[in-house]
């Protein structure tokens, strides 16, 4: 499986990488345990990045609005949002 990353190119999937990030922008280890099982269920081939960052954004704030604000902020900014 593949993500479509915004400059076009495509980059194998990374469940790992995806985790990774979440718990940099501030999430315990529950936390992010569960946001990333919640967008993997969604997950496709070719998902932009874009649509997985919406994903976690959304998840984030069911289980920590402070964390899926931090993370929002940079995710907009990346994206020029």
């Amino acid at each position: 499986m593949h993500v479509t990353k915004k400059n076009g190119t495509l980059q194998k999937f990374s469940r790992t990488k995806l985790y990774r990030g979440i718990r940099k922008a501030g999430a315990g280890i529950k936390d992010a345990d569960w946001v990333t099982k919640q967008v993997m269920k969604h997950v496709y081939d070719k998902i932009s990045t874009r649509k997985i960052g919406e994903m976690v954004a959304t998840n984030l704030r069911k289980v920590d609005k402070k964390t899926a604000a931090s993370f929002k902020k940079v995710f907009s900014r990346n994206w020029g949002l």
